[in-house]
Protein backbone atom coordinates (compact mmCIF):
# COMPACT_ATOMS: atom_id res chain seq x y z
CA UNK A 1 0.00 0.00 0.00
CA UNK A 2 1.45 3.41 -0.89
CA UNK A 3 2.18 5.99 1.75
CA UNK A 4 -1.00 7.52 3.11
CA UNK A 5 -1.47 11.19 2.28
CA UNK A 6 -2.17 13.64 5.07
CA UNK A 7 -5.73 13.01 6.15
CA UNK A 8 -6.95 16.56 6.40
CA UNK A 9 -5.97 20.03 7.36
CA UNK A 10 -8.41 22.17 9.30
CA UNK A 11 -9.76 23.61 6.09
CA UNK A 12 -13.44 23.30 6.83
CA UNK A 13 -15.96 25.95 7.74
CA UNK A 14 -19.60 26.30 8.70
CA UNK A 15 -20.65 26.59 5.06
CA UNK A 16 -18.21 24.30 3.36
CA UNK A 17 -17.70 21.39 5.73
CA UNK A 18 -16.05 19.37 2.98
CA UNK A 19 -13.01 17.55 4.32
CA UNK A 20 -9.74 16.82 2.61
CA UNK A 21 -9.37 13.16 3.36
CA UNK A 22 -6.80 11.81 0.96
CA UNK A 23 -8.83 9.23 -0.92
CA UNK A 24 -7.05 6.82 -3.21
CA UNK A 25 -7.75 7.57 -6.85
CA UNK A 26 -9.23 4.13 -7.41
CA UNK A 27 -11.58 4.25 -4.41
CA UNK A 28 -15.26 4.98 -4.88
CA UNK A 29 -16.99 7.49 -2.62
CA UNK A 30 -20.37 8.60 -3.90
CA UNK A 31 -22.81 10.72 -1.95
CA UNK A 32 -26.19 9.34 -1.10
CA UNK A 33 -28.95 10.70 -3.32
CA UNK A 34 -30.61 12.30 -0.32
CA UNK A 35 -27.38 14.17 0.47
CA UNK A 36 -27.34 15.80 -2.95
CA UNK A 37 -31.06 16.57 -2.80
CA UNK A 38 -30.71 18.24 0.57
CA UNK A 39 -27.76 20.27 -0.64
CA UNK A 40 -29.70 21.41 -3.71
CA UNK A 41 -32.54 22.41 -1.43
CA UNK A 42 -30.13 24.53 0.60
CA UNK A 43 -29.01 26.32 -2.54
CA UNK A 44 -32.61 27.04 -3.45
CA UNK A 45 -33.18 28.55 0.00
CA UNK A 46 -30.12 30.81 -0.26
CA UNK A 47 -31.84 33.66 -2.08
CA UNK A 48 -32.18 36.31 0.61
CA UNK A 49 -30.45 39.73 0.47
CA UNK A 50 -26.94 40.09 1.90
CA UNK A 51 -26.44 41.01 5.57
CA UNK A 52 -25.43 44.40 6.82
CA UNK A 53 -21.80 45.22 7.47
CA UNK A 54 -22.26 44.78 11.22
CA UNK A 55 -24.19 41.53 11.23
CA UNK A 56 -22.74 38.24 12.42
CA UNK A 57 -22.04 36.59 9.11
CA UNK A 58 -20.07 33.38 9.72
CA UNK A 59 -16.43 33.61 8.84
CA UNK A 60 -15.27 30.02 8.55
CA UNK A 61 -11.95 29.15 6.92
CA UNK A 62 -12.49 27.98 3.37
CA UNK A 63 -11.22 24.86 1.64
CA UNK A 64 -7.73 25.11 0.17
CA UNK A 65 -7.32 22.74 -2.75
CA UNK A 66 -8.01 19.58 -0.81
CA UNK A 67 -6.60 16.26 -1.94
CA UNK A 68 -10.08 14.86 -1.48
CA UNK A 69 -11.52 17.01 -4.25
CA UNK A 70 -8.61 16.31 -6.55
CA UNK A 71 -9.06 12.56 -6.19
CA UNK A 72 -12.84 12.40 -6.04
CA UNK A 73 -14.80 10.69 -8.81
CA UNK A 74 -17.19 12.81 -10.91
CA UNK A 75 -20.28 12.14 -8.78
CA UNK A 76 -18.54 13.29 -5.61
CA UNK A 77 -17.00 16.27 -7.36
CA UNK A 78 -20.51 17.36 -8.36
CA UNK A 79 -21.64 17.19 -4.75
CA UNK A 80 -18.55 19.15 -3.70
CA UNK A 81 -19.28 21.79 -6.33
CA UNK A 82 -22.82 22.08 -5.01
CA UNK A 83 -21.41 22.52 -1.52
CA UNK A 84 -19.15 25.30 -2.76
CA UNK A 85 -22.16 27.02 -4.28
CA UNK A 86 -23.98 26.71 -0.99
CA UNK A 87 -20.95 28.16 0.79
CA UNK A 88 -21.00 31.28 -1.38
CA UNK A 89 -24.75 31.71 -1.35
CA UNK A 90 -25.04 30.91 2.33
CA UNK A 91 -22.95 33.93 3.25
CA UNK A 92 -25.69 36.08 1.76
CA UNK A 93 -28.39 35.07 4.20
CA UNK A 94 -26.97 33.85 7.51
CA UNK A 95 -26.63 37.29 9.09
CA UNK A 96 -30.00 38.83 8.36
CA UNK A 97 -31.77 37.51 11.45
CA UNK A 98 -28.88 38.52 13.66
CA UNK A 99 -28.87 42.02 12.19
CA UNK A 100 -32.61 42.45 12.65
CA UNK A 101 -32.64 41.56 16.35
CA UNK A 102 -31.78 45.12 17.42
CA UNK A 103 -28.57 46.41 18.94
CA UNK A 104 -29.83 46.63 22.52
CA UNK A 105 -31.06 43.05 22.32
CA UNK A 106 -27.75 41.97 20.77
CA UNK A 107 -25.85 43.41 23.72
CA UNK A 108 -28.05 41.61 26.24
CA UNK A 109 -27.77 38.33 24.34
CA UNK A 110 -23.98 38.23 24.16
CA UNK A 111 -23.35 40.02 20.86
CA UNK A 112 -21.82 43.44 21.13
CA UNK A 113 -23.58 46.24 19.31
CA UNK A 114 -21.41 48.01 16.76
CA UNK A 115 -22.27 51.68 16.39
CA UNK A 116 -19.22 52.09 14.15
CA UNK A 117 -16.11 50.20 13.18
CA UNK A 118 -13.07 51.41 15.07
CA UNK A 119 -10.43 51.72 12.37
CA UNK A 120 -7.56 51.53 14.84
CA UNK A 121 -8.95 48.36 16.42
CA UNK A 122 -9.60 46.86 13.00
CA UNK A 123 -6.05 47.61 11.88
CA UNK A 124 -4.64 46.18 15.11
CA UNK A 125 -6.66 43.00 14.75
CA UNK A 126 -5.60 42.43 11.17
CA UNK A 127 -1.97 43.22 11.96
CA UNK A 128 -1.81 40.60 14.72
CA UNK A 129 -3.72 38.08 12.64
CA UNK A 130 -1.28 38.63 9.80
CA UNK A 131 1.63 37.98 12.15
CA UNK A 132 -0.12 34.90 13.55
CA UNK A 133 -0.62 33.50 10.05
CA UNK A 134 3.04 34.19 9.30
CA UNK A 135 4.13 32.06 12.25
CA UNK A 136 5.00 34.80 14.76
CA UNK A 137 5.04 32.93 18.07
CA UNK A 138 4.20 36.07 20.06
CA UNK A 139 1.10 36.90 18.03
CA UNK A 140 -1.10 34.26 19.65
CA UNK A 141 -0.51 35.66 23.12
CA UNK A 142 -1.20 39.20 21.91
CA UNK A 143 -4.46 38.16 20.24
CA UNK A 144 -5.66 36.26 23.30
CA UNK A 145 -4.85 39.27 25.49
CA UNK A 146 -6.29 41.98 23.25
CA UNK A 147 -9.15 40.43 21.28
CA UNK A 148 -11.78 41.28 23.94
CA UNK A 149 -11.14 44.93 23.07
CA UNK A 150 -11.98 44.21 19.42
CA UNK A 151 -15.44 42.82 20.17
CA UNK A 152 -18.09 45.19 18.86
CA UNK A 153 -15.50 47.45 17.24
CA UNK A 154 -14.30 45.26 14.37
CA UNK A 155 -15.67 43.13 11.59
CA UNK A 156 -14.40 40.42 9.35
CA UNK A 157 -12.76 41.43 6.10
CA UNK A 158 -11.23 39.48 3.26
CA UNK A 159 -7.80 39.89 4.84
CA UNK A 160 -8.95 38.82 8.29
CA UNK A 161 -10.67 35.78 6.80
CA UNK A 162 -7.52 34.78 4.94
CA UNK A 163 -5.33 35.15 8.03
CA UNK A 164 -7.72 33.12 10.21
CA UNK A 165 -7.90 30.43 7.54
CA UNK A 166 -4.13 30.07 7.60
CA UNK A 167 -3.85 30.25 11.39
CA UNK A 168 -6.50 27.64 12.04
CA UNK A 169 -4.51 25.25 9.85
CA UNK A 170 -1.25 25.77 11.72
CA UNK A 171 0.01 22.72 13.66
CA UNK A 172 0.38 24.79 16.84
CA UNK A 173 -2.78 24.46 18.93
CA UNK A 174 -2.01 27.76 20.68
CA UNK A 175 -2.19 29.52 17.31
CA UNK A 176 -5.48 27.79 16.57
CA UNK A 177 -6.85 28.94 19.93
CA UNK A 178 -5.96 32.52 19.10
CA UNK A 179 -7.59 32.22 15.67
CA UNK A 180 -10.83 30.98 17.25
CA UNK A 181 -10.87 33.77 19.81
CA UNK A 182 -10.22 36.36 17.10
CA UNK A 183 -13.08 34.90 15.10
CA UNK A 184 -15.44 35.31 18.03
CA UNK A 185 -14.32 38.91 18.46
CA UNK A 186 -14.72 39.81 14.81
CA UNK A 187 -18.20 38.31 14.84
CA UNK A 188 -19.02 40.35 17.92
CA UNK A 189 -19.69 37.34 20.14
CA UNK A 190 -18.64 37.99 23.72
CA UNK A 191 -16.56 35.22 25.30
CA UNK A 192 -18.76 34.75 28.35
CA UNK A 193 -22.04 33.21 29.45
CA UNK A 194 -24.00 35.88 27.57
CA UNK A 195 -22.25 34.91 24.36
CA UNK A 196 -23.01 31.25 25.01
CA UNK A 197 -26.69 32.02 25.63
CA UNK A 198 -26.86 34.00 22.41
CA UNK A 199 -25.38 31.12 20.42
CA UNK A 200 -27.72 28.67 22.12
CA UNK A 201 -30.64 30.73 20.84
CA UNK A 202 -29.11 31.19 17.39
CA UNK A 203 -28.63 27.45 16.85
CA UNK A 204 -32.40 27.02 16.98
CA UNK A 205 -32.75 29.07 13.79
CA UNK A 206 -32.05 26.86 10.74
CA UNK A 207 -30.60 29.80 8.81
CA UNK A 208 -28.03 30.40 11.57
CA UNK A 209 -27.46 26.81 12.68
CA UNK A 210 -24.23 25.95 10.86
CA UNK A 211 -22.60 29.18 12.02
CA UNK A 212 -23.88 28.78 15.57
CA UNK A 213 -22.64 25.17 15.85
CA UNK A 214 -19.18 26.28 14.73
CA UNK A 215 -19.13 29.21 17.13
CA UNK A 216 -20.44 27.08 20.01
CA UNK A 217 -17.40 24.90 19.47
CA UNK A 218 -15.17 27.96 19.47
CA UNK A 219 -16.64 29.49 22.63
CA UNK A 220 -16.54 26.13 24.40
CA UNK A 221 -12.89 25.76 23.46
CA UNK A 222 -12.20 29.18 24.94
CA UNK A 223 -13.43 27.94 28.32
CA UNK A 224 -17.04 29.13 28.42
CA UNK A 225 -18.90 26.11 29.87
CA UNK A 226 -17.51 23.56 27.39
CA UNK A 227 -19.69 20.83 28.87
CA UNK A 228 -22.87 22.75 28.07
CA UNK A 229 -21.55 23.85 24.67
CA UNK A 230 -20.83 20.22 23.78
CA UNK A 231 -24.29 19.19 25.01
CA UNK A 232 -25.94 21.71 22.68
CA UNK A 233 -23.82 20.60 19.74
CA UNK A 234 -24.38 16.94 20.57
CA UNK A 235 -28.11 17.37 20.13
CA UNK A 236 -27.50 17.85 16.40
CA UNK A 237 -25.17 14.89 15.83
CA UNK A 238 -28.15 12.71 14.92
CA UNK A 239 -30.06 15.38 13.01
CA UNK A 240 -31.86 14.09 9.88
CA UNK A 241 -30.00 16.61 7.68
CA UNK A 242 -26.52 15.53 6.64
CA UNK A 243 -25.17 19.08 6.47
CA UNK A 244 -26.33 19.73 10.03
CA UNK A 245 -24.60 16.59 11.29
CA UNK A 246 -21.43 17.68 9.50
CA UNK A 247 -21.65 21.11 11.15
CA UNK A 248 -22.17 19.46 14.54
CA UNK A 249 -19.10 17.25 14.05
CA UNK A 250 -17.06 20.31 13.07
CA UNK A 251 -18.24 22.22 16.13
CA UNK A 252 -17.61 19.30 18.47
CA UNK A 253 -14.07 19.02 17.13
CA UNK A 254 -13.47 22.62 18.18
CA UNK A 255 -14.61 21.99 21.77
CA UNK A 256 -11.81 19.42 21.89
CA UNK A 257 -12.47 17.88 25.31
CA UNK A 258 -11.87 14.26 26.32
CA UNK A 259 -15.61 13.70 26.63
CA UNK A 260 -16.19 14.55 22.96
CA UNK A 261 -13.85 11.85 21.60
CA UNK A 262 -16.35 8.97 21.98
CA UNK A 263 -18.93 11.08 20.13
CA UNK A 264 -16.55 11.58 17.22
CA UNK A 265 -15.68 7.89 17.14
CA UNK A 266 -19.38 7.04 17.09
CA UNK A 267 -20.06 9.37 14.16
CA UNK A 268 -17.14 7.93 12.22
CA UNK A 269 -18.24 4.38 12.89
CA UNK A 270 -22.02 4.64 12.76
CA UNK A 271 -23.17 7.68 10.79
CA UNK A 272 -24.82 6.58 7.52
CA UNK A 273 -23.30 9.44 5.52
CA UNK A 274 -19.71 9.08 4.23
CA UNK A 275 -19.39 12.87 4.39
CA UNK A 276 -20.03 12.85 8.14
CA UNK A 277 -17.75 9.84 8.57
CA UNK A 278 -14.99 11.69 6.80
CA UNK A 279 -15.34 14.82 8.91
CA UNK A 280 -15.22 12.78 12.10
CA UNK A 281 -12.12 10.95 10.89
CA UNK A 282 -10.47 14.26 10.03
CA UNK A 283 -11.23 15.65 13.48
CA UNK A 284 -9.78 12.60 15.21
CA UNK A 285 -6.68 12.56 13.04
CA UNK A 286 -5.54 16.12 12.59
CA UNK A 287 -8.11 18.90 12.46
CA UNK A 288 -10.05 20.40 15.33
CA UNK A 289 -8.59 21.18 18.74
CA UNK A 290 -7.49 17.79 20.07
CA UNK A 291 -4.05 17.32 21.56
CA UNK A 292 -1.75 14.52 20.46
CA UNK A 293 -2.55 12.63 23.65
CA UNK A 294 -6.28 12.86 22.89
CA UNK A 295 -5.72 11.64 19.34
CA UNK A 296 -3.80 8.70 20.74
CA UNK A 297 -6.86 7.87 22.84
CA UNK A 298 -8.87 7.70 19.62
CA UNK A 299 -6.14 5.58 18.01
CA UNK A 300 -6.92 2.72 20.40
CA UNK A 301 -10.34 2.28 18.82
CA UNK A 302 -9.08 2.92 15.30
CA UNK A 303 -6.48 0.15 15.58
CA UNK A 304 -9.10 -2.30 16.80
CA UNK A 305 -11.39 -1.47 13.90
CA UNK A 306 -8.84 -2.38 11.24
CA UNK A 307 -9.87 -6.04 11.45
CA UNK A 308 -13.56 -5.37 11.95
CA UNK A 309 -15.54 -6.86 9.09
CA UNK A 310 -18.47 -4.54 9.80
CA UNK A 311 -16.73 -1.36 8.68
CA UNK A 312 -16.77 -0.46 5.00
CA UNK A 313 -13.74 -0.54 2.73
CA UNK A 314 -13.77 3.26 2.64
CA UNK A 315 -13.92 3.49 6.42
CA UNK A 316 -10.94 1.16 6.64
CA UNK A 317 -8.96 3.39 4.28
CA UNK A 318 -9.84 6.43 6.36
CA UNK A 319 -8.87 4.56 9.52
CA UNK A 320 -5.46 3.78 8.06
CA UNK A 321 -5.01 7.39 6.98
CA UNK A 322 -6.06 8.65 10.41
CA UNK A 323 -3.53 6.37 12.10
CA UNK A 324 -0.86 7.55 9.70
CA UNK A 325 -1.57 11.18 10.57
CA UNK A 326 -1.70 10.55 14.31
CA UNK A 327 1.43 8.42 14.43
CA UNK A 328 3.58 9.80 11.64
CA UNK A 329 4.23 6.15 10.77
CA UNK A 330 3.77 4.50 7.39
CA UNK A 331 2.80 0.93 8.18
CA UNK A 332 0.58 0.37 5.19
CA UNK A 333 -2.49 -1.83 5.62
CA UNK A 334 -0.88 -4.29 8.04
CA UNK A 335 -3.21 -4.33 11.05
CA UNK A 336 -0.75 -6.38 13.11
CA UNK A 337 1.94 -3.76 12.53
CA UNK A 338 -0.43 -1.04 13.68
CA UNK A 339 -1.31 -2.98 16.82
CA UNK A 340 2.39 -3.44 17.58
CA UNK A 341 2.94 0.27 17.08
CA UNK A 342 0.12 1.19 19.42
CA UNK A 343 1.19 -1.28 22.11
CA UNK A 344 4.73 0.07 21.88
CA UNK A 345 3.52 3.60 22.64
CA UNK A 346 1.63 2.70 25.82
Amino acid sequence: MPACPTLCAMSFDPWHPQGSLGSNADSELKPADEDVIRTLAEIEKASAPPPSATSNTPIGPTSQGSQFLKAAPPAMFLAAAIAVGMAVLGLNFIGRNLASSGRSTRARRGVSSRPAIDRAAQAEAEQWLNRLAAGDSSAADQILAQSANWTGKTQRTANATQFITIAINLPDLHAREAALQAELALDGVTVDEAGLRFLEQAVGNPSQRAWALWMLGAIGNRGVDPVHAAKIIGAYLADPAVDTRVAAVNGMALVGTDETIPMMLDRFRNDPSPVVQERAACALAESGMYTHEQRMTAAASLVNWLDDSLITAQQRLWTLQALHDISGQNLGADSAAWRNWYEGTR
